[in-house]
């Protein structure tokens, strides 16, 4: 898998020229509030199909009063060396993401890129993933599945796509009953592959939390399932079916969809006692951390992908012992991380493994 070797930015949000190399393993990215941190890790994550960890709109991206940017990085991927570029297209009024591969942007090269790295992304605002919206947590889970299936995307969309279509065939006036039909078949296959997927992805993290509770010493024994009074039995295509088919008319009458897999949530309970949301801010940080961990075991472990993990703030609302944990993991992978925080002293036992980088001084 790949690993970023350097990065140099020009015209990339607050940078106006910069570069830096980087370590194959431990990289800490220290400084105040808005030195650019965070923008780094934005720069990195656009390495890669997407918007980045940010999702912004790709102007947004260009320093103030320039008219481009330019992202340039070496990558090793199986110890071959790439040259990466990265920069803003205009077509007729339209911007998009290019990525040249050595000063090549063609699809084949796209396709070999997206298949050779693989993201693992927390942000601040995930700290609070059990108290925000059920589609924030599935968004969460769908990034999980996405780190080891980079086609699961396309699944996603396309099952979008059909739940929009069957909304509009059913506002409509004259409705055709077979492109309708069709619609919904479609509908129930790609939901229930959606279903099979989230719920292996759960199975897959609770046995990696459970072994992670044994092997370390992490106090919270936390269970995860899928909430949806739709599908909390076991269906096959034919009661899906069924089931679109019946609610038409309500689904005419109040617009959308009201079953399936966009309407599900992801609850976490601990310690077989009380939901996560109850949890202090630094406790349910620790357990969403705890989550990336996971996944990161087993794509290491059983799918032989070594993601690259990008960390913004990772030392804020934890006390000592949960920090101390959750480093000490980080520090027995063998994989690429950037981390990031206000205070070097947060990360002071990893100093001998580490590279640091004091953002405010660059």
């Amino acid at each position: 898998m790949a690993k970023i070797k350097n990065i140099e930015f020009y015209n990339f949000r607050n940078f106006k020229n910069f570069s830096t190399s980087f370590d194959n393993k431990l990289n800490i990215l220290f400084g105040d509030n808005g030195c650019g941190k965070t923008n780094i890790l934005e720069g990195i994550s656009l390495i890669g199909k997407g918007k980045g960890i940010r999702n912004s709109n790709i102007i947004n991206l260009i320093k103030k009063q320039e008219d481009n940017f330019l992202i340039k990085n070496n990558l090793e991927i199986e110890k071959n060396n790439f040259n990466i570029e990265i920069f803003i297209e205009q077509k007729n009024d339209k911007f998009k993401k290019i990525i040249k591969i050595n000063d090549d942007s063609s699809k084949d090269s796209q396709n070999f890129l997206n298949q050779s790295i693989s993201y693992l992304i927390f942000m601040p605002e995930m700290e609070r993933l059990f108290q925000a919206s059920p589609s924030y947590r599935r968004n969460f889970l769908d990034r999980l599945i996405f780190s080891s299936r980079n086609d699961y995307n396309k699944l996603i969309n396309k099952y979008k796509k059909s739940l929009l279509e069957r909304n509009k065939i059913l506002q409509s006036y004259n409705i055709d009953d077979d492109w309708l039909n069709r619609i919904e078949r479609e509908i129930c296959s790609l939901g229930l592959e959606i279903y099979k997927l989230r719920n292996s992805q759960l199975n897959i993290l609770n046995i990696e939390l459970n072994n992670m509770k044994n092997y370390h010493n992490f106090h919270f024994d936390v269970k995860l399932k899928i909430k949806d009074d739709f599908a909390n039995n076991e269906i096959n295509f034919e009661e899906y079916l069924s089931n679109l088919i019946n609610s038409r008319v309500y689904d005419k009458q109040f617009g959308g969809t009201k079953i399936g897999p966009h309407k599900s949530d992801i609850i976490s309970t601990v310690n077989n006692d009380f939901e996560a949301s109850l949890l202090s801010t630094g406790q349910q940080k620790t357990i969403v951390l705890m989550l990336m961990l996971a996944q990161c075991n087993y794509l290491v472990n059983h799918k032989k992908i070594k993601p690259i993990f990008l960390f913004d703030e990772i030392g804020s609302h934890l006390d000592n012992h949960n920090r101390q944990i959750l480093l000490d993991m980080i520090n027995s992978f063998e994989i690429q991380f950037f981390l990031t925080g206000t205070d070097k002293n947060m990360f002071s036992f990893l100093s001998t493994n580490a590279q640091f980088y004091n953002i405010s001084n660059l």
